[in-house]
């Protein structure tokens, strides 16, 4: 009798651990891992493409040239792509010796670049605007030249793959998050010497500073995120620029890709040139 009872309670006891194998909770499985771009070819179609259906995003901009207070700069922005290329406006908070932060607004269209100064700013009757080109000396409106080609250059995600072509190399790749939204991070470099005739606007200093930085350049390093749609949701570029005391670097956000957004350069009778 003893032993059967012992073998009863053998039994109830394996039902008893099975039954807590079984009510052991399952842990639901992570979203599968993104897909990566195995080459610079494949990401630089799926960036075009992506940004050439959106055509819009809304930006947050940060950069400057390291080292150098007066030439930091953080605002927000819009680009558009249109049938001419690329436009943007950009609005900053710049603060100034002796006087009060003020606002500025920058629109930076293929083939000019307009700044609204601040509200006090010295400018001819009846002007409210003025157009940077080569001949702009003053040294407060000069600092916004090397923002202006950077916006070209590297803030409109499909510039980059534009003008470097074949020259791009992806160095490595890797899931990474940007504001809580799931992306995949491509850290890349580009040779200047490499993209030959596909480049046809030098970087920052061409439009800007010094023409010769495009030939005395060795690399570009570039890195972009895209989400799980393939839109660019981050941009960072951080170039040398010779003759200028630190690099110029550039990091942009985007978000709302593909709502509607409105950019149009300035009147011509309210335009100066400095």
């Amino acid at each position: 009798m003893k032993r059967r009872v012992t073998a009863l309670a053998g039994l109830a006891l394996v039902g008893l651990l099975a039954g807590c194998a079984q009510d052991k909770p399952v842990v639901p499985a992570g979203p599968p891992p993104l897909a990566k771009f195995s080459s610079a070819g494949e990401l630089s179609t799926a960036v075009l493409e992506r940004v050439t259906a959106d055509k819009t995003a809304k930006m947050t901009l940060t950069g400057g040239v390291d080292g150098q207070p007066d030439q930091q700069f953080y605002g927000v922005g819009v680009l558009r792509q249109g049938e001419g290329g690329t436009s943007m406006q950009f609005a900053e908070q710049v603060q100034r010796p002796g006087a009060a932060a003020s606002e500025v607004r920058l629109v930076v269209q293929p083939d000019a670049t307009y700044l609204k100064p601040p509200a006090d700013a010295v400018l001819p009757p009846r002007k409210s605007w003025l157009q940077l080109g080569r001949y702009t000396t003053d040294p407060f409106y000069r600092r916004f030249m090397p923002m202006a080609a950077a916006l070209r250059a590297y803030a409109d995600p499909q510039a980059f793959f534009a003008q470097y072509g074949g020259a791009i190399t992806i160095i490595r790749s890797a899931e990474e998050p940007v504001d809580g939204t799931r992306a995949v991070r491509y850290d890349l470099r580009a040779d200047p010497a490499g993209a030959g005739a596909n480049r046809t606007r030098p970087a920052i200093e061409q439009a800007a500073l010094n023409p010769t930085t495009a030939e005395s350049l060795t690399s570009v390093n570039y890195t972009i995120w895209l989400d799980e749609s393939n839109h660019p949701i981050r941009t960072l570029v951080d170039e040398p620029v010779p003759g200028v005391p630190g690099p110029y670097s550039l990091d942009s956000h985007y978000t709302r890709w593909g709502d509607p957004v409105y950019i149009s350069a300035p009147e011509p009778l309210q335009v100066t040139q400095q």
